[in-house]
């Protein structure tokens, strides 16, 4: 298959990179560059090819394949004719690893843990609410359209948001021929995440029992384990995130090279191309990085360096970048819609609570609506907008951090939840109403709202310890901490929806930067098992997670905690359908009655609340020859409509009691407000 190219691809260039600096034997800090750089360069190979071929509108499978190919020819041949591959044999060859018998237990349990994880993503088609409106259905878009250019769609999330993630899924799918492989991309970012931070233990003076732990750690977060089998982009942001943290960390120790300088750029430029959360986790190492630097070099210095590292993450992004500034005005959207995205004002309210998340649609089709004491954020009519004073707005601060963090005090033990609640029932002020029924639906079974109970409290342990551990690294490793807790205080302020229950997944890089502070603090002790053991009921606790995920379990139990049956006997079409399966017959119905016509043409007429992939994965299209298209959206976009498209049939979800639209008949009204308009006389004018 031609995806084997690709992870071809990447091996060549991490064995090159590893051979390049010759070592004797592997280490794990050698090992763990070589993987991160070479993961940056096979970003810039995903994100640039992307672009220039889709510029030239021939993205497609041949073409991506001759990418990947001729990455793999070319860096083997670099690689042996300088001996860079050689070197890098020899080392494995001369290395040696000496494991006691629960290390060794502690590792065949993590590969375990990785494998069945990968089963699960490759059984699994892409069913995630958030997937299901944006993520692989603009895939499914650029797949069809050989390009990355903006298009007529109801869900505009597909267009405004950062696009890394779902173009390497694009790469898998293309080389594959369809959308098994799309939940890999984020698999393959939690092992690499797991790597990563082994490496960070090693540099923050963590022995071999620390790595392990930090790795453990890593690999069990709940929200991770939920999210490494799906389409969604958290586990991508975690992986760019812990790159970032591992070159800067790095630079503490050494001074980076320049290929590893121009790897912190392309890291930097493909977490910006991500996801926006990104803004939470990057600035603080940045800072981080350059701020000794000015000390020690000067301005003019870090000026430059500043310039460089930017261009690189700059060229990543420009193709985004200008194409929504061409259809919005904007790198990422609107005004307004960044205002409703992003926690960038303070407003008094009625009652004096203040940051309270803005009305706006939110990821998975929630609408926030700001919720005080009264019930209401709105000022007054009639009252001035006044400025909150300082104090204010450091306690409201601390209130919307301290709501970000009880979210993670949920357990799936109700009398437990019973005991936390009647305690937060102490601070109305913080914890409001609207607050607590957003606690209550938290589901810990669910990807998108997952506590991470444990880890949350050895986290905050682990950076505690950090003050009282004797290790040569403790001050690194103290300010390493620090600088993890202040991401964490930005979730909720940078964020508009970050205090939110559909704001938790955010949490997800935190965790996993945290993990090799809890490596390192943990192997300190001078007790040399501790960590061993810690790592083991980590993993033990991580099992419910692992076999009850609510949309891909490994085993089912309906209602709850799974929706659906285990995947490894429940039909695909259940599990696509296991958000909606009241949409699965009309849906089913629908399109059964378009291939009757033998239409392989077909308009969509959908509300952004509907899940539009699920008609492509109905269709198996556009692989199966089947041309889909949105001819209903926003005014912003009808320009990007193709009017010379005539499709044979229209699907509609919103058409009522219709019984003619765009020229067409109605063929088929179904249940769920499903309507199937056919013929050969489809007009752009819907009331023809």
């Amino acid at each position: 298959m031609l995806i084997v190219l690709a992870l071809l691809a990447y091996a060549l260039i991490a064995g090159s990179l590893l051979g390049r600096s010759r070592p004797e034997r592997w280490t794990t800090t050698l090992v763990v560059e070589a993987l991160l750089l070479a993961a940056a360069f096979w970003a810039v190979i995903v994100s640039l090819s992307s672009e220039i071929l889709g510029l030239l509108h021939v993205l497609n499978r041949a073409t991506v394949g001759a990418v990947w190919a001729a990455t793999a020819v070319g860096v083997g041949f670099l690689g042996w004719k300088k001996r860079h591959l050689h070197a890098a044999w020899s080392s494995l060859l001369s290395t040696s690893v000496s494991l006691r018998p629960s290390e060794a237990v502690l590792l065949g349990s993590m590969a375990t843990l990785c494998l069945t994880l990968l089963a699960v993503a490759l059984i699994s088609p892409p069913n995630n609410v958030d997937s299901l409106y944006y993520h692989v259905a603009r895939v499914a878009h650029w797949t069809q359209n050989q390009s990355l250019e903006h298009y007529a769609t109801a869900r505009q999330n597909q267009l405004l948001k950062p696009i890394w993630a779902e173009t390497a899924i694009l790469h898998l799918r293309l080389l594959w021929g369809g959308d098994r492989p799309s939940n890999l991309v984020q698999w393959f970012s939690m092992v690499l995440s797991a790597v990563g931070v082994a490496g960070m233990a090693a540099r923050l003076g963590a022995g071999r029992s620390g790595r392990l732990l930090a790795a453990v750690f890593a690999l069990t977060i709940p929200a991770g384990v939920l999210q490494a089998s799906s389409t969604q982009n958290d586990y991508v942001v975690a992986l760019w995130s812990v790159c970032t943290a591992f070159w800067v960390v790095t630079a503490k120790e050494r001074e980076l090279t320049r290929l590893e300088k121009v790897g912190l750029g392309l890291t930097l430029g493909a977490g910006f191309l991500t996801k926006g959360t990104f803004y939470v986790y990057a600035p603080p190492l940045v800072l981080w990085y350059f701020l000794p630097r000015l000390w020690s070099r000067g301005m003019g210095a870090v000026l430059r360096e500043g310039v460089v590292l930017t261009l690189i993450a700059v060229v990543l992004n420009l193709g985004f970048w200008l194409r929504n500034v061409q259809t919005y005005g904007g790198p990422y959207g609107t005004s307004e819609w960044l205002q409703a995205n992003l926690w960038i004002r303070f407003r008094p309210s009625a009652v004096g609570t203040l940051g309270e998340a803005p009305t706006g649609e939110l990821e998975g089709g929630a609408v926030a609506t700001p919720v005080t004491d009264e019930g209401t954020n709105e000022q007054p009519p009639g009252e001035p907008v006044s400025r909150p004073s300082g104090l204010m707005v450091a306690v409201d601060w601390a209130d919307r951090v301290a709501r970000t963090a009880a979210f993670n005090l949920v357990t799936p033990s109700a009398r437990v939840n019973g005991v936390v609640r009647q305690l937060m029932a102490r601070f109305p002020r913080t914890f409001t109403p609207g607050y607590m029924f957003e606690w209550e639906i938290v589901a810990w079974s669910h990807e998108d709202t997952t506590p991470n109970t444990l880890h949350f409290a050895l986290a905050l342990l682990s950076v505690a310890g950090a003050f009282v551990v004797h290790r040569p690294m403790r001050a690194l490793l103290r300010m390493y901490g620090l600088l993890v807790l202040a991401m964490y205080a930005l979730i909720p302020v940078v964020i508009a929806h970050g205090v939110s229950v559909w704001g938790m997944r955010y949490q997800l890089p935190f965790f996993v930067l945290a993990s090799p502070v809890t490596g390192a603090v943990f192997s300190s002790v001078r007790r040399p098992r501790l960590s061993l053991y810690l790592g083991g009921i980590l993993l033990l606790a991580a099992l419910p997670w692992i076999l009850f995920n609510n949309t891909r379990p490994l085993i089912g139990r309906r209602p709850w905690p799974t929706r659906v049956g285990s995947i490894l006997t429940t039909s695909q079409t259940d599990l696509m359908f296991a958000a909606v399966p009241k949409n699965k017959a009309p849906y089913q119905q629908a399109v059964q009655t378009v291939r009757a016509q033998a239409c392989q043409s077909v308009g969509l007429r959908i509300d952004s609340a509907h899940l539009e992939y699920l008609f492509w994965w109905l269709f198996r299209a556009p692989e199966d020859g089947t041309r889909i298209e949105t001819i209903y959206t926003v005014p912003r976009l009808e320009p990007l409509l193709d009017k010379g498209f005539h499709p044979c049939a229209v699907i509609c979800t919103i058409c009522g009691d219709r019984t003619r639209l765009h020229g067409l008949p109605l063929v088929a009204g179904l249940n769920g407000g499903v309507s199937v308009f056919a013929g050969d006389d489809f007009a752009w004018d819907p009331d023809a």
